[in-house]
């Protein structure tokens, strides 16, 4: 079968889509094109994968002509089905199978009303929340396939008959990582160190984990705090500031984006990994972030909201990480320092998480759910 992946807004190497959906499609034997934005140049094929390359959209207008880019450059592949990843690339995929057929599957991986509302006023939100669902429950009256990446997302769906399979975001299985650089091993290795891995910002926790910090550092002087991917929601530039400010320049490596077989190594060197979603967001509330399966893989606890319906219930039936009021710097100090402070009981959790991973929250479980997808196709 030949399958086009079709995205306005997931960068070409995109965790998900390319690293664990479109190379396992690859593997199952399909053919796969990613029709995808960047400015850069990207080659013809990588890992197996075909790149088609739109320019990246700089706003919401643009997102709407990106969108007709992917009906003209997905009608030239004459793809057997059309995987979209966002609301917009999923209504191009719908005008493909209506001008030139093949079949569509939606892989929903955010809850798309919510964060669609929030581009609306926010006495508007409730009425655009209740109305996109309307209108994907419409889109899926025509739709093969619904790809969810949580349990908790089925809600949206109920009663209708398109098909639907659950392929949440767990990781490839493979031993927990012992290739370091020395330059890591150096720097990280020998001193209490922890780390929030993956997208960061002011409604991530960044200003709550700030004042734990200071808790923290009072109590360990050597702490050091890695922050490991983007700073996109609000300003980094005013972080800075604030950590210079409370005199923590010390106490934070905050290192950007890292290439993808760089995070395990980073996550190794480090003693507890920190998931800090504030509450207020649906989105935060139904998460089922790639971070939680990064700790978890390499034996790692977690210190995790104990208002995220997904989180908790894997950290509760792993019993791999503390649960805490992340809106609270205090709770988040505690949890880190009852961490650091006992080796023994940080080990066990850690423990527990990569045997979970071992056994049950694993990429290979989820492939096979993905390949029967295609094959029912």
């Amino acid at each position: 079968m030949k399958i086009c992946i079709l995205s306005v807004l997931h960068e070409p190497y995109d965790k998900r889509v390319y690293q664990k959906v479109a190379r396992s499609l690859h593997a199952a034997g399909h053919e796969v094109v990613s029709i995808c934005p960047s400015d850069a140049p990207l080659p013809d094929e990588a890992g197996g994968i075909r790149f088609v390359r739109i320019p990246t959209p700089p706003s919401k207008r643009r997102r709407l002509i990106a969108l007709a880019r992917l009906v003209r450059l997905g009608r030239r592949e004459r793809a057997d089905a059309y995987l979209a990843v966002e609301p917009e690339s999923w209504v191009a995929a719908l005008i493909l199978k209506g001008v030139a057929g093949g079949k569509v599957v939606f892989d929903m991986h955010e809850h798309v009303p919510t964060e669609f509302a929030k581009f609306f006023p926010r006495f508007l939100q409730p009425f655009v929340t209740w109305l996109t669902i309307r209108f994907m429950r419409l889109f899926a009256r025509c739709t093969d396939h619904v790809i969810l990446t949580r349990d908790s997302f089925e809600a949206e769906w109920a009663g209708l008959t398109v098909p639907r399979t659950t392929i949440i975001n767990t990781n490839h299985l493979q031993p927990p990582c012992a290739d370091i650089p020395e330059e890591l091993r150096a720097r990280y290795a020998d001193r209490p160190t922890i780390i929030h891995q993956g997208v960061f910002g002011d409604v991530r926790g960044a200003y709550q984990l700030l004042d734990a910090m200071k808790r923290i550092a009072r109590e360990v002087p050597d702490i050091k705090c890695v922050l490991l991917g983007g700073y996109v929601y609000g300003s980094l530039d005013d972080y800075r500031g604030a950590i210079r400010e409370a005199g923590l320049d010390a106490h934070f490596d905050i290192l950007g984006v890292v290439p993808y077989e760089a995070v395990p190594a980073h996550i190794a060197v480090s003693r507890v990994g920190l998931i800090l979603f504030q509450p207020g967001l649906v989105n935060h509330t139904l998460a089922m972030p790639h971070k939680l399966f990064d700790y978890l893989r390499e034996g790692k606890p977690v210190v995790a909201p104990d208002f995220a319906v997904e989180v908790a219930r894997i950290v509760r039936e792993a019993d791999a990480g503390l649960l805490v009021d992340v809106t609270r710097p205090e709770a988040i100090a505690d949890a880190v320092l009852r961490l650091l402070r006992d080796p023994a009981e940080a080990a066990r959790l850690g423990g527990n998480g990569r045997r979970i991973v071992e056994t049950k929250y694993n990429w290979e479980r989820e492939e096979a759910r993905l390949r029967d997808v295609f094959t029912a196709l």
